[in-house]
């Protein structure tokens, strides 16, 4: 861990090797200085959230690389930010995947300003995994969902698949779902998604639930991570504003506790001590009561449509 001149670098421990993985970040230069009371400047500074779910996917790489249950597609960072999910993402396809793999990691937020900031990222660590940065607003996407289903009830955008047994006949819909971007442009769904500190606002739940809804493939997984109720207000309403949309959501709270006390039956306080560092540089400050809080991880899962009959 280390912080130079605005440059920071993260050691994320590595699934298949002692040696961690180096990722280098750059924060916007505009950031206010206390990330920690400003919710105007989200995706401008790093954030503790992302350096929990980047821990996290890499202790636990099969939710980036998948399995034979998954999907087909590609990786999508949520609000990206600084981009260091998605650049540990894009490292652990790079270091655990075959050539043959053409996944690919798409990075997106809405601000110019961090987009921007989140290519210059892009450029300071060496991988070779196909990517995108895109602008992505979250108010968008469920005007596109309901423009999409008007299509799909005029039979415009749709194709349709009969099964005939000797009494049913089962007929398959299959309705050509994307997310589009800032640009009013469309994009395939994508079969993955993770998101660090995304709920700040009481609307943002049913925002980012909306938004997963749309820009995640039937049978795919979002992981999105973020403080706690106690200090973000709208974590307690997400579950419910992702099941209204049909969404399986599984909770797990405390999740800062729960890895100490993991490292301390596995490291002793090693983990724990480079698990804070890390935290720290990603703005957590133990010590201040408005940044001492613990985290909430969400599990999400997209049932896969079922036939009609």
């Amino acid at each position: 861990m280390s912080n130079d001149n605005n440059t920071l670098t993260f050691s994320i421990p590595s699934f298949t090797s002692e040696d961690p993985h180096k990722i280098l970040l750059h924060q916007a230069t505009n950031a206010d200085e206390d990330q920690g009371l400003s919710e105007t400047n989200t995706g401008f500074v790093m954030w503790p959230s992302a350096v929990m779910l980047s821990h996290h996917i890499s202790k636990n790489p099969s939710i980036v690389l998948g399995d034979d249950n998954s999907p087909d597609g590609d990786v999508m960072e949520l609000g990206a930010g600084c981009g260091l999910v998605g650049l540990t993402a894009a490292t652990l396809l790079q270091n655990h995947t075959d050539e043959d793999n053409d996944d690919k990691v798409i990075f997106t937020d809405y601000n110019p300003v961090v987009l921007e900031n989140l290519q210059k990222n892009i450029d300071l660590n060496d991988f070779d995994v196909d990517h995108k940065v895109l602008g992505l607003d979250w108010f968008d996407q469920e005007e596109h969902q309901e423009q999409q289903q008007q299509q799909s009830d005029d039979g415009s955008d749709t194709t349709g698949e009969e099964t005939t047994t000797n009494t049913t006949t089962t007929t398959t819909t299959t309705t050509t779902t994307t997310w589009v971007d800032v640009e009013g442009n469309e994009h395939a769904q994508v079969r993955l998604i993770l998101g660090a500190d995304l709920i700040v606002c009481t609307n943002d739940a049913d925002l980012v639930a909306s938004t997963i809804d749309s820009a995640l493939i039937d049978g795919g997984k979002a992981f999105i991570l973020g403080a706690d109720q106690y200090t973000r207000f709208g974590v307690q309403n997400f579950p419910d504003a992702c099941r209204q949309l049909g969404l399986k959501v599984t909770v797990h709270e405390d999740l800062l506790e729960t890895n100490f006390a993991v490292a301390e039956e596995v490291d002793g306080e090693v983990q724990q001590e480079q698990l804070m560092e890390e935290l720290e540089l990603g703005g957590y400050n133990q010590r201040a009561a408005t940044m001492a809080h613990d985290f909430t991880f969400f599990h999400i899962t997209k049932p896969i449509a079922k036939a009609v009959a």
